[in-house]
């Protein structure tokens, strides 16, 4: 993937996780996609691209946030968001969700 062998839209990174899970967000989700597009600071570099629910936990632990705060609809992904930090070995963030005002 990451050397440009494969067609934008045929080939993606998944987690193996759980298909029988009642979370469809547990169900192989999607980790990396491929994406032919000009980035603003990295031109070319790169052709693959993380997906948002597998870097926003990763990116909260780095920049040391000890409390996140989401909304409702944010609710079935902090399943995810819980399993790439046990999986990675990076420590866990409170995470708070709350309906919108």
């Amino acid at each position: 993937m990451r050397s440009g062998g494969f067609e934008e839209g045929k080939a993606c990174l998944r987690a193996k996780i759980d298909m029988a899970s009642p979370f469809i967000v547990m169900r192989d989700p999607v980790l990396y996609r491929i994406k032919f597009a000009e980035h603003h600071q990295t031109g070319n570099k790169w052709c693959i691209y993380p997906m948002y629910d597998f870097t926003h936990c990763i990116s909260d632990a780095l920049e040391g946030i000890t409390h996140s705060l989401c909304t409702l609809e944010f609710q079935d992904n902090r399943r995810l968001y819980d399993w790439v930090l046990d999986n990675i070995s990076i420590r866990c963030i409170r995470v708070s969700t709350n309906s919108r005002a």
